[in-house]
């Protein structure tokens, strides 16, 4: 669908790409799994992500998750011109507040659609800008063309866990995923939403 990436383009986002959800079995929810009728209703994803100072380096993770909204109601309103489903999957929508979990991982997401790989932080890190500082979904039933994952290519580098200030995470070796978050995050560590990026600026694929 060129036309639907040009139209991310178009509203300034560097990175796009579309992942066909059957392929994400068994993906994190943060609703039961009796809640999940709804991917039935939604069979593919457009999945947009900003890079670490792409407002500025003032910017907050919310100015960054505004201006990714602006896109996705773009790209939501093209969908509902064609007669197709959408809905947005939001950075800051928490169905479990207290493991800070979504309606569906956005990172998971961003990997199935080529975005990047996930990084010893847990992060997906893009080969073009580093790792991606927020990301938004939007779900549909519009058939695309799904994009094709990157394998992890972190090597040895632990940056990302050395430098943490806040010790909130455990080097683990691994090339897709770990088995579980827990395992490298301490989510009550983190201090990610409290303006924390150390482990953005370490990274060497950092862009700039």
């Amino acid at each position: 669908m060129d036309d639907l990436r040009q139209l991310v383009r178009d509203c300034g986002v560097d990175l796009c790409g579309f992942v066909d959800l059957k392929s994400l079995r068994g993906m994190p929810t943060g609703i039961p799994a009796a809640g999940m009728g709804f991917l039935e209703d939604y069979q593919w994803a457009i999945v947009m992500g900003a890079q670490l100072g792409k407002l500025g380096s003032r910017a907050s993770g919310s100015d960054m998750s505004l201006y990714l909204e602006k896109a996705a109601l773009e790209v939501m309103g093209l969908l509902e011109q064609r007669g197709r489903r959408a809905l947005i999957v939001h950075t800051d929508d928490e169905f479990n507040p207290t493991q800070r979990v979504g309606l569906l991982s956005l990172k998971v997401l961003a990997k199935g659609a080529g975005l990047g790989w996930q990084g010893r932080s847990l992060l997906i890190v893009s080969p073009e800008y580093g790792p991606i500082h927020r990301l938004i979904a939007v779900l549909t039933n519009l058939p695309l063309e799904p994009d094709r994952p990157i394998a992890n290519q972190c090597g040895d580098c632990a940056l990302c866990v050395t430098e943490c200030p806040a010790g909130a995470l455990t080097l683990r070796h691994f090339e897709d995923h770990p088995e579980s978050r827990e395992d490298v995050l301490d989510i009550g560590l983190c201090k990610g939403d409290h303006g924390c990026k150390v482990c953005l600026v370490v990274c060497p694929w950092t862009r700039g």
